[in-house]
């Protein structure tokens, strides 16, 4: 029953965002616009790079624009659905999770489905932009939904995990920053380019490669259920740990005092 209601939340708060933003409809529309417009220019550096070359670490231009989908999927649904973990910050310095304390919703989740990033949406559609420029198998294009939202739960989890350091430390997320910025950029190239030390690195403390290596790896190129089940495990125990690490933090947390409330 929890789940079910906690699942009712994400998408009315989803709703409710959309709403929002839908009342400035040029802006609405120019946002995603200049997502996709942005996430295309990758395409024309790839396409550049691999007339100078034939592979990178054994990934050709397909291979390469697969993690690219994957990348900007997981990026688009973790920001599109969760945009409000990107404020943790903010409110924890700022004393202003008083309001979400005293609603009888869970913290975290209340927080991180507050706020929506439109131009994410964009990133969500330049996925299905990449599958129809490589020519992908039809399944590619059902499988790739629960692929993109594992990614996002990856992405969104291991950044409120960091973010958490907020509660103990002065700008605790400056730390979330670099181990984000790390998976952004590290996961749109072949893990072979990655020495043994790197690698190891992404398949733990920053999971880069369960946010995209894996699933294009093994959901695509090379199914494996071996891996698919290990990806989903992974996937939950970060979810988990994020949400450990958030509750932890709160009983750090200092009270602003503030007055208000919430519709």
């Amino acid at each position: 029953m929890g789940v079910k209601n906690n699942f009712k939340l994400i998408f009315s708060y989803y709703k409710l965002n959309i709403k929002k933003e839908w009342k400035y409809k040029p802006s609405f529309f120019m946002q995603i616009a200049m997502m996709i417009l942005n996430d295309l220019f990758f395409i024309i550096q790839w396409y550049i790079i691999f007339n100078l070359v034939d592979n990178i670490g054994g990934y050709g231009f397909n291979e390469t624009m697969l993690l690219w989908a994957i990348a900007a999927g997981g990026f688009g649904v973790s920001h599109a659905f969760f945009g409000g973990a990107w404020n943790i910050k903010d409110i924890v310095y700022e004393g202003k999770l008083d309001v979400y304390l005293t609603q009888p919703k869970n913290v975290l989740l209340n927080v991180a489905c507050s706020a929506t990033d439109v131009s994410a949406i964009g990133d969500i559609f330049y996925v299905y932009v990449v599958l129809f420029l490589i020519n992908a198998h039809w399944y590619w294009f059902l499988v790739i939904i629960p692929v993109i939202i594992m990614a996002g739960l990856i992405y969104v989890s291991v950044y409120v995990t960091f973010v958490s350091l907020c509660f103990y430390i002065k700008r605790g997320d400056a730390v979330a920053k670099s181990v984000e910025g790390t998976m952004n950029k590290a996961a749109n190239y072949p893990p072979a380019i990655y020495n043994f030390v790197v690698r190891g690195l992404f398949f733990t403390l920053i999971p880069t490669f369960f946010y995209t290596f894996i699933p294009a790896q093994y959901f695509f190129l090379t199914p494996n259920v071996w891996w698919i089940l290990i990806s989903v495990v992974v996937t939950v125990l970060w979810v988990v740990l994020a949400f450990v690490s958030f509750k932890m933090g709160l009983k750090k947390y200092n009270s602003g005092n503030l007055m208000g409330g919430r519709l």
